[in-house]
């Protein structure tokens, strides 16, 4: 006779439903008999919603269209590269950070079996010791520590680099601006959840910081560094997402990341460290991995349930059945599933066409010499492209030429281009114009002027081995490119737009950076994925009348002590409709 677990007797978690007031009906003894769960989409959210279920019992399958699992997460070995026993060349859609202000993945990560660590693939994340803001014709660089000083934040090599930005920034701190800042930043750091879905929810971050006819400095330092936060455009984020953003980094940098330092990034490439030791042990855990299903439309049944995924393969159409679906797909994907029966049944979803979408895609460079820059995560603050390099092979567990590639790669340079609107310097063009030749040497032209603007040689000519585009990114028929893999943007307002977990339809749930979440961070991130995963497995579990014990935990963020009781007096204030008391 089944367990608990197995026959998940009658109880529920509403937690999952949210603010959208779903509430699953009472199950009946077929559903809670229903186990098979179909996840469509191999990222961060559908393999946390296949982590969890498959732990409490169910029959899961994960439909990707990919041989690789992890989405956007994955590493791509270039396949060709190696030679002499070693590993291909690993690319990427780009450089993976996991934040000290994350709550959700760690502990997912800490569950994940990896060669007898006490921590699982949490044990393969090592610190980043400095975040630098990197300016231009001897502005200065910021060097902002993600740690206490120890030997590598008091590296003699990055010590004089450090010193030398400080004493080039100070004087571009004018002190009514600073004053400015410091009470923004207190506004929205203590407002009140009313104050900031009803208000900074819908005003944008540029002119809440007042930014117009202000400094150099503070435009770019404190308008542009919401780029730095992947899939956030400062002239058209909102308030309460930035806000978020950048009081979560303040939080860890001060050491009230509830997860360890602010920055750190995996020990070697983020499929052989994390995503396929995780697939590993999801498949021990009995779920099942499908690649080549391309799911294209959802089958709305008579008794308003999902009564099938419909899949185009290499062989031909194929149906996917299951009695719960959870949908793990990118908003453009995922949308494109509503079926006009399916939006008359849930209007929220007709919503999410209204959500836009950006680029924010990768590029490798391997370099035949060690990485001449500082030991941190860079973003070029001036670069038309709003480039972020980190050479991160110099923090990995391995050598890395003698482990990947023909011997001669010694180093991996990973940078994310996180504007593709502007035009660049070298060609004039915006990076969605560019040829992939030409982005390669427009960004390499960008990090030049951006880290040797001191007349330091960081990137000496004929560094390069070769060069690695994110492969989402292809030739378009017509010219210029076409992006197969873009990115929730957190538009002003778009909260209004985006969907809960748990979906008016009672057996359709999703998951993705796009959905809601209300635990810690809901701006578009790895551990956001992780947390709407853990909402729809929790839908699933409420829908199916699993037991209460069988629920899904949560793990909210940090804050600093003292903030509920000036949050409370706010939402006083609020109701009363009366400004923060800061907001002057």
């Amino acid at each position: 006779m089944p367990g608990r677990r197995q026959l998940l007797a009658l109880g529920g978690s509403m937690a999952a439903a949210g603010a959208l007031g779903l509430r699953p009906s009472r199950a009946t003894a077929a559903q809670r008999a229903r186990t098979r769960v179909a996840v469509l989409g191999g990222g961060i959210g559908g393999l946390t919603a296949a982590h969890e279920l498959a732990e409490r019992g169910f029959d899961v399958t994960v439909y990707d269209r990919r041989a690789e699992w992890g989405g956007k997460a994955r590493s791509i070995p270039v396949s060709g590269t190696a030679s002499g026993g070693r590993r291909d060349l690993p690319g990427e859609h780009g450089h993976r950070g996991f934040f000290g202000f994350y709550t959700n993945l760690p502990d997912t990560m800490r569950r994940i079996p990896f060669e007898g660590q006490a921590r699982g693939v949490w044990d393969n994340l090592t610190t980043v010791p400095y975040f630098a803001f990197n300016r231009e014709s001897g502005k200065g660089d910021l060097f902002l520590p993600t740690l206490p000083p120890d030997s590598r934040t008091l590296d003699p090599a990055t010590l004089p680099a450090v010193l030398e930005g400080l004493l080039r920034v100070m004087p571009q701190l004018l002190p009514q601006e600073v004053a400015l800042l410091a009470r923004k930043l207190a506004v929205v750091m203590t407002s009140c959840d009313d104050r900031q879905f009803g208000q900074w929810e819908h005003l944008n971050w540029l002119k809440f910081i007042e930014a117009a006819g202000k400094s150099d400095f503070y435009q770019v330092m404190w308008g542009g560094s919401a780029k730095v936060i992947q899939a956030l455009r400062p002239e058209t984020a909102s308030t309460r997402t930035c806000g978020q953003g950048i009081s979560k980094i303040l939080y860890a940098m001060l050491g009230m990341g509830p997860d360890g330092p602010f920055d750190r990034i995996l020990d070697g490439p983020t499929s052989e460290r994390f995503i396929d030791p995780w697939v590993r042990h999801l498949t021990s855990l009995g779920v099942r991995f499908v690649t080549g299903h391309l799911v294209e439309s959802l089958e709305l049944g008579p008794d308003g349930r999902i009564a099938a995924a419909r899949a185009r393969t290499a062989a031909g159409p194929a149906r996917i059945d299951a009695d719960w679906f959870v949908a793990a797909l990118p908003v453009d994907r995922v949308r494109r599933l509503w079926s006009d029966e399916i939006r008359a049944a849930d209007p929220r979803l007709a919503a999410m066409d209204k959500l836009r979408t950006a680029w924010c895609q990768g590029i490798v460079f391997w370099l035949k010499e060690s990485f001449r820059g500082p030991l941190a995560h860079l973003s070029l603050m001036d670069s038309p492209w709003a480039l972020c390099p980190v050479a991160q092979s110099r923090f990995w567990a391995q050598p890395f030429a003698k482990t990947w590639g023909d011997g001669t790669a010694a180093e991996s340079l990973s940078v994310v281009i996180s504007d593709w609107e502007t035009p660049g310097r070298l060609y004039g063009k915006p990076a969605r114009q560019c040829t992939p030749r030409e982005i390669a040497e427009e960004v390499w032209a960008q990090m030049k002027a951006g880290l040797e603007d001191n007349g330091d040689v960081v990137l000496p000519d004929g560094i390069v081995h070769s060069w690695f585009l994110d492969p989402a990114v292809t030739r378009a028929e017509g010219g210029g490119l076409t992006n197969d893999d873009e990115y929730f943007l957190n538009d002003v307002s778009s909260w209004e737009l985006r969907s809960e977990a748990v979906t008016a339809i009672p057996n359709l749930f999703l998951a993705g950076d796009h959905v809601r979440a209300h635990s810690n961070t809901d701006f578009t991130c790895m551990e956001t994925a992780n947390e709407t995963g853990r909402r729809a497995a929790n839908g699933v579990l409420a829908a199916a009348g699993a037991d209460g014990a069988d629920e899904v935990r949560l793990f909210t963020g940090a804050e600093p002590p003292g903030f509920d009781a000036l949050k409370a007096t706010d939402r006083m204030r609020y109701r009363l409709g009366l400004p923060h008391v800061l907001d002057f």
